[in-house]
């Protein structure tokens, strides 16, 4: 599907002009999507053009969406969106599975105009939702939520989701995080891990990435989630580039053990924060080897190294033992919104199926706990 036809289909996103501005929407990113990405210092690696466009290659029911909003010729907003094509939900998300996206906004704007184009995105993108069954999706990151959440607040379009994340501060560099956040219970952890044989390597091999993939599926199959294709994770790598405003980088941080890959995180570097955003260890070595206290180790090393100023290993999934590993590295947490706006039939088709579920849990276990988290992969070790 072209631009040009998208838009005959969805007159409310032609382009108009009001006051100076134009609002445009097209499935390829505008030229300077990079230098709108760097002028909002909230935004994060999922705002950038290569996470978009990754996507958009890599699975073949979704294509990438951009309403952008110029000020005379200047882009001062814009909103990166994916339409899930060919499913009975016609579903159109600023995000992907819950990973930040929603509308950038230049920061060095009035703050009562910003907030009016924040809205003027929302609008517009609320104009896309269409068919029987639709439904739209955008999740806002911490610094975005807190400069514009205010404005969907009372939007009743809008149902909101919180969810929580888990940050660790690397001020200092990693000798005070090592020595002021972790734990020693995780040093000790660390240290006869790395006695014990495990070997980190920071790369962008995709071969390597291949040999992890196989432990990641199985901890999707478990977690009772879509695993995130293959060529997504190696795309990401080969991607990603190490200059130019608004461009991301990615690294991924293999644990071996005798040569053999028993995990690693897919982390997604943007500005001053790293995203472990992918990764999982195998549990048959997690009480001898700690290969996961392993892998945030090197993904703590390394983003150190590369400047950042946080790590963020994502939510827990409900996890509260997933929740306290995470706050023995000296985590701490972070609230994100979920903004969606569903047809009423979609609503009431969910209900239903809710209510089925719930009959049928009855005396069954439905309800039961899973070793699982979400994207970062992360089972506890003690």
């Amino acid at each position: 599907m072209t631009g040009e036809r998208y838009l005959d289909d969805h007159p409310a996103g032609n382009p108009v002009n009001n006051a100076g501005l134009t609002i445009e929407i097209g499935d390829a990113a505008p030229s300077d999507w990079n230098e709108l990405v760097a002028s909002d210092p909230d935004s994060d690696y999922f705002h950038t053009r290569i996470w978009t466009e990754t996507i958009s290659r890599c699975y073949p029911d979704k294509i990438s969406l951009w309403l952008t909003v110029r000020l005379q010729k200047r882009l001062v907003a814009g909103m990166a969106i994916l339409h899930s094509i060919g499913r009975r939900v016609d579903l159109l998300e600023s995000s992907l599975e819950g990973t930040s996206g929603g509308p950038i906004i230049a920061r060095d704007l009035p703050v009562d105009f910003a907030g009016s184009l924040f809205m003027l995105l929302i609008d517009h993108f609320y104009q896309l939702r269409s068919g029987f069954l639709g439904s739209l999706s955008l999740s806002l990151n911490s610094g975005h939520e807190a400069r514009f959440g205010f404005h969907l607040a009372g939007d009743s379009r809008w149902v909101r989701h919180e969810h929580s994340a888990a940050v660790i501060s690397l001020a200092g560099g990693i000798d005070e995080v090592e020595r002021g956040r972790m734990n020693k219970t995780k040093r000790n952890e660390r240290n006869r891990a790395l006695r014990r044989g495990v070997e980190l390597e920071v790369t962008k091999d995709p071969e390597l990435v291949a040999e992890y993939y196989p432990i990641y599926l199985r901890a999707s199959e478990k977690w009772g989630i879509e695993p995130a294709p293959l060529i997504l994770l190696q795309e990401l790598l080969a991607a990603s580039t190490d200059s130019g405003p608004g461009e991301g980088r990615a690294f991924f941080t293999c644990v071996r053990i005798e040569g053999r890959v028993v995990g690693g995180h897919l982390n997604l570097h943007y500005g001053d924060r790293v995203i472990a955003w992918n990764g999982v260890t195998d549990p048959k070595f997690s009480r001898e080897h700690f290969p996961a206290t392993a892998a945030i180790w090197g993904d703590l090393v390394e983003s150190c190294r590369r400047g950042a100023s946080w790590l963020d290993l994502g939510g827990s999934g409900g996890v509260i033992k997933l929740d306290e590993f995470k706050q023995y590295f000296g985590a701490e947490e972070i609230v994100r919104g979920w903004y969606v706006s569903e047809t009423l039939a979609l609503r009431g088709l969910r209900a239903g199926r809710s209510g089925l579920q719930h009959l049928l849990s009855k005396g069954k276990g439905y309800n039961r706990t899973i070793d699982r988290t979400d994207g970062t992969g992360q089972a506890p070790e003690s």
